[in-house]
Order: structure tokens, then C-alpha cells, then sequence
């Protein structure tokens, strides 16, 4: 009895899906959606609307997002004007967003026909004015056209998405492109530029005062005190020439005195002099600005301290090395480069350093070609090329490695886009085009050489087509889910 029940109601429930697809498919079905999607300099407009017939009204749902940053706007004036082939025009305007990003407006219009319509965003500190094309009120429902659905592989990923995440949109553009190959750079010091501090005597390193000892990455001046080191208590060089210079001073003030009574000669009181000046040059040169028994280590150039091999209270004998000073300003870049690329490349005429996000480039007349080959590393399989580059924005920074691409030759014109747009999917190199506010497609492109942060597309993308340069990995994503096409209402 039970069974004979349920197949019953299984029966009823059929007949009335069936029903009311019936219906659905008459003249009582809603009217299809326009999509429109477009951009200014500073905006990105998704707006769905139905195809509009005269004297009923429709639901206009206006997103809004601002490319700076790619998020919704959040207060604003939004204004729709149509204006009808006798130039009457109806306006509609709100203030009052439906939330974050997205107005909506209930729009109806009297006089079938093509009207001029315009959608203009007042907001703080932002405005744009979009003129929508091919904008009709038509007759009846029944002359309505069809219009084609979205692609069976689009991928809807939705502006709530969108503005969650980091996101952002541009156009492929046409660009210059040089031939390039990728390498590791080592920053060395310039050797015009770099000095080591070595301890002249044997001694102990002294820091009991503010200034005592120049400290790692510390700016110096030249002349500055960079360290102090005072003798060992027993006799060695430092404390015997010092005594040295005491005795030869006592002996050329008594020769001054025995000369003024004509007690000695002319060439013996010469002798005295020239001991003494022998004996402070001596000094001198080992003891530089040495003052109260402690020898005092300065500056021979300005710079940054690095290299930094001391502490107080070290006891040091001369020589060892205590630390180096270089000028960043200027630096040496040993690129190691394949020897398979080497062969085939020329002079390099340009640099783009990856060591921050964006790279940055070295322009030619910045660089300055020092070295090319000249030996081939065994192990790495790789050729020496040495650069001098200007560095006085100091974004290199001493004995950093960072990836490095080199240019050479002549540059060549071709579709670019963003080295972030493109992804790897199954062994092919891809791009997400924009389709519209919410749908994308896949495209597989075949990449040329790339330069500075783009890379060229040989094959696959037209310039003026809008690719997803951030964010990505996120409609990736979306693109293995089940759900196609737009899949929401607002």
C-alpha cells in the first residue's frame, strides 16, 4: 500500500516539474540578460540588465570597481541616462548602494526604439562616465532576439570573489622585446671602492667609549675612527717607537739649543732633525692618529662597514684582518652564464634584477661591460660575465646573489603581457582571458622571449585582450569546480 503511494506522489511531482517548465517556456518567461562589461582609465563597469519592452520595467544590477587596487566602490552616485532618437531623455539615479560595490535601479521606459544610454559614477575622489552600446527598448516580448549563451568551457568567478582577494585585470599590450637570458648575479664590491682595515701592531681592541669601534653597516666618513687598539704591556714595535720618537725629540731640542750657542755644528745639528723626522714619519705611518697611548684606526675612505671580523676586547697581532669598507654606490655584478646560452648571445646592453616584486631594470647607461669569458667553471658549467654597475639607489646589496636577466641585441615587436599572468596547467603555459565582468576562458599561449617584467606571447592572444595579471591561481581554481556560467543573482 505504502509503495503504490509513493510511486503516486513520484508521478505527481513529475507532472507538475513538467508543469511548470511548460510555463516557463511560454510567454511568461522572463526576458533574457544583457550583460555589458567595460573599462576606463580608472574603472571596470559589469552591469546586467533584461532586454528591456516598452512600458515594463527592468532590474538593472550596476558593479562597480575601482582599478586601483581592484576593489568595489563603497559610497558614490550612480546616474542612468537614456536618451530617445528625438533627443527626450529619462534619467534614474541612486545614492543608496544595494551593498559593496553593486547599485541597483529599477529602470522602465515608455517609447520602444535605440536610445543613447549613459551610466555616470560620481564618488569621492573618483568619477567615470561609460556610454553602453546598442541599447534598445523593443515592441513587444516577441520581438525579442535570441542571444548566443557563454562558451560551455567559461568559467564564472564572481565580482564578491574578485574583491576578496588580491585581484587585478589588464590589457595585453605590444611592446618591445629584447633577446634575454636568465643567470644568477653575485654582487661584489668595486675594487675602487673597497678598502680592509688591518690591525698595523700587535694589541688588545679597545671599545669603552661611544665611537671606539665602527659597528657592521655603519655609515663612515673618511677620517672617522673606525677602532681603537691599545698596546700589549710588554715592549713590541708600537711601545718602541714610540720611545723612539720621545728620544729623538729630546735629542733635536737639546742640538737646538747647543746650535743657538754655536756649541755644535751646522750638519750635527741637521742629523738631530732629520732622526727626528725620520722617527715621526715612522711613527706616524703605524700609529696614524694615535693619542694617549692607544692607536687609533681611521677611515681611508667613505663608506659602509662590512666584513666586520673584531670585537672588544680581542687581542690582535698585526695584520689580522679587522673589517672592510666599501662605497655601495658603485658595485661589481658577476653574472654566471650557461655556456649553452654564452655561445649564442653578444654583448649584454641592458639588466633586469629580480631581487625584489617587481624586478627592476639596469639601464645600458648605467651598466658598464667589464668582462666577458674567459673560463669555463667545470662543476657549474658556466661562463663569467662581469659588470660595473651604478648603484647609488643602493638596491643591491654586497655579496647578495639574485636572479639576473641579461639583454642582447636588437629588440623586436610582439604581444606582451605581465610574467604574473601567465601559469603552467598540465605541461601548457596559459593565460586567463577576460570574457566578461564574471566569466573567463583558458587560453594556451605560446610564450616568446621575455624582457624587464613581460613576456611576449607568440601565439594564442591579441593585443587589447584583457588577461587576469593577479590572482590567477584563484579562477584556476575555479575552473575545476562543476558550476558553469554565472550561477548567482543578486
Amino acid at each position: 500500500m505504502n509503495r503504490t503511494r509513493n510511486i503516486l506522489l513520484g508521478l505527481l511531482l513529475v507532472m507538475g516539474v513538467s508543469a511548470g517548465r511548460a510555463q516557463d517556456d511560454g510567454h511568461g518567461a522572463e526576458p533574457a540578460t544583457v550583460p555589458v562589461t567595460l573599462w576606463n582609465e580608472s574603472m571596470e563597469l559589469f552591469m546586467e540588465y533584461p532586454e528591456m519592452v516598452a512600458m515594463k520595467s527592468g532590474r538593472f544590477i550596476v558593479h562597480l570597481t575601482r582599478l586601483d587596487g581592484f576593489q568595489p566602490v563603497r559610497q558614490g552616485k550612480l546616474t542612468l541616462t537614456f536618451t530617445a532618437a528625438d533627443g527626450e531623455s529619462e534619467v534614474r539615479s541612486t545614492d543608496s548602494l544595494l551593498r559593496e560595490g553593486i547599485f541597483e535601479l529599477s529602470v522602465g521606459l515608455k517609447n520602444p526604439g535605440p536610445y543613447t544610454f549613459e551610466l555616470e559614477y560620481e564618488g569621492p575622489n573618483t568619477s567615470a562616465t561609460f556610454r553602453i552600446p546598442d541599447f534598445r527598448v523593443h515592441p513587444s516580448a516577441g520581438g525579442i532576439p535570441g542571444r548566443e549563451h557563454g562558451a560551455d568551457d567559461e568559467i564564472s568567478f564572481l565580482k564578491e570573489q574578485q574583491w576578496k582577494i588580491p585581484f587585478a585585470t589588464e590589457a595585453a599590450a605590444t611592446g618591445e622585446l629584447k633577446q634575454s637570458v636568465w643567470a644568477i648575479g653575485h654582487v661584489l664590491p668595486a675594487p675602487t671602492a673597497y678598502v680592509e682595515i688591518v690591525a698595523p701592531t700587535d694589541g688588545i681592541v679597545q671599545a669603552g667609549a661611544e665611537g671606539d669601534l665602527a659597528l657592521p653597516g655603519q655609515r663612515v666618513q673618511r677620517g672617522d675612527v673606525v677602532a681603537r687598539i691599545a698596546p700589549a704591556l710588554q715592549g713590541d714595535g708600537w711601545t718602541d717607537s714610540r720611545l723612539a720618537l720621545a728620544q729623538a725629540r729630546r735629542n733635536l731640542e737639546r742640538a737646538r739649543r747647543l746650535r743657538e750657542k754655536d756649541a755644535i755644528s751646522e750638519r750635527e745639528f741637521e742629523e738631530a732633525e732629520n732622526n727626528f723626522l725620520a722617527r715621526q714619519a715612522g711613527h706616524e705611518q703605524l700609529a696614524g692618529s694615535g693619542d694617549g697611548g692607544v692607536l687609533s684606526l681611521t677611515a681611508p675612505i667613505a663608506g659602509q662597514v662590512i666584513d666586520w671580523e673584531i670585537r672588544p676586547g680581542q687581542r690582535l697581532q698585526a695584520g689580522d684582518r679587522l673589517m672592510a669598507i666599501t662605497d655601495p654606490s658603485e658595485v661589481w655584478l658577476r653574472v654566471n652564464v650557461f655556456a649553452s646560452d654564452y655561445h649564442d648571445l653578444g654583448t649584454p646592453v641592458g639588466a633586469w634584477i629580480n631581487n625584489e616584486d617587481p624586478g627592476w631594470e639596469i639601464p645600458s647607461a648605467s651598466l658598464k661591460v667589464l668582462t666577458t669569458g674567459g673560463s669555463l667553471d667545470p662543476v657549474t658549467r658556466t661562463v663569467p660575465i662581469l659588470l660595473e654597475i651604478d648603484n647609488s639607489q643602493e638596491r643591491l646589496t654586497i655579496n647578495e646573489a639574485t636572479p639576473v636577466e641579461l639583454y642582447f641585441g636588437h629588440g623586436e615587436t610582439a604581444t606582451t603581457v605581465p610574467r604574473s599572468a601567465v601559469y603552467e596547467d598540465e605541461g601548457l603555459d596559459v593565460v586567463f582571458v577576460q570574457t566578461g565582468g564574471e566569466s573567463f576562458a583558458k587560453r594556451v599561449v605560446r610564450l616568446g622571449p621575455t624582457y624587464r617584467d613581460r613576456v611576449g606571447i607568440l601565439e594564442g592572444l591579441l593585443p587589447g585582450e584583457r588577461i587576469v595579471v593577479r590572482g590567477g591561481y584563484h579562477v584556476k581554481l575555479a575552473a575545476t569546480t562543476a558550476e558553469i556560467g554565472h550561477g548567482h543573482a543578486h
